[in-house]
């Protein structure tokens, strides 16, 4: 009979925080039927680190890449080997509350249209704003798939689907892989896609805790230009995808895709001349050149 409930948990180099992690998941009130714990060829103590917490788990797999297979290949090689119906994707480094599978778990139950399932999110990093370090969504329960694609995706430079989600297996059988050439926001094409098929469901708590270490700040704090185009062929793909035979939908989407990269791009430009990052601001002016008319960011910096 196949177990239920499936975690994958993707790792690299991460030890410690692994550690703290599988605690988390230790104590979980709906405890995975699997946990896969998937070492992308790390040089540290992960092994150890995750086998000594294989009898606290009913079934626990531990597998490491013969080679290092980056984001999306190791996640990937992860839901390849999972059993489960429902299968959680989940990171070293977070923490999760203790009735995270389970309320994942009940919201697929009670929505069988859902494709994958999310939740809102605590211990945000401080600089984004949102105050008391937790993070919710003006999202319903349960929301048809276009719809969560028109409302929360269309129009958006950033997701607020994070990578860690409940899926469905039917859905990824259908739409697997994660594409490697949308590397580490590959998750977002995939949510974009599962919305074309299947619907979405919400949990509206913060029942993870993002990690906050000094290597996630040192990550998430590298101004980087290299996800800009790709955040703009992600939603180029699915625009096409997601309207594919309204010619005239795919052509409006398409022009209100370009005014939103072009203010996107318009105001990381700005702050690259503030910060005086001249290499900086001549890789972004060469994206904003294939954006048409340069001669029009100083208005939509400025607007």
């Amino acid at each position: 009979m196949r177990p239920k409930l499936s975690v994958c948990l993707t790792t690299y180099n991460r030890a410690a925080l692994l550690d703290r992690t599988l605690e988390t998941l230790a104590k979980q009130t709906r405890p995975p039927d699997e946990l896969i714990v998937s070492d992308d060829c790390s040089t540290d103590r992960t092994a150890e680190i995750a086998t000594k917490w294989k009898g606290a788990f009913r079934e626990f797999v531990y597998r490491r890449n013969e080679w290092n297979l980056n984001m999306p290949g190791n996640l990937n090689a992860t839901i390849a080997v999972a059993s489960g119906e429902y299968i959680a994707n989940l990171h070293d480094g977070d923490l999760y509350a203790p009735s995270l599978l389970e309320e994942w778990e009940r919201a697929l139950d009670a929505h069988p249209t859902a494709g994958f399932v999310f939740c809102g999110l605590a211990c945000w990093p401080v600089r984004t704003s949102h105050g008391g370090g937790v993070l919710l969504f003006d999202v319903a329960p349960f929301t048809p798939g276009q719809e969560f694609f028109e409302r929360h995706f269309l129009g958006r430079v950033g997701s607020i689907v994070w990578g860690t989600v409940m899926a469905r297996r039917s859905a990824y059988e259908e739409l697997l892989p994660f594409d490697p050439a949308f590397g580490f926001v590959s998750d977002v094409d995939m949510w974009m896609r599962m919305c074309a098929g299947y619907d979405v469901a919400y949990v509206d708590k913060p029942l993870i805790f993002l990690d906050h270490s000094p290597s996630a700040e040192r990550v998430l704090g590298v101004f980087n230009w290299k996800p800009v185009e790709t955040v703009r062929r992600i939603h180029q793909t699915n625009i096409e995808r997601m309207f594919a035979g309204d010619a005239a939908r795919i052509a409006r989407e398409t022009r209100r895709l370009e005014w939103m990269m072009q203010r996107f791009v318009a105001a990381r430009l700005l702050g690259r001349v503030r910060r005086r990052d001249w290499s900086g601001l001549k890789q972004g002016l060469a994206i904003a050149s294939r954006l048409e008319s340069p001669l029009r960011w100083i208005g939509h910096a400025l607007s």
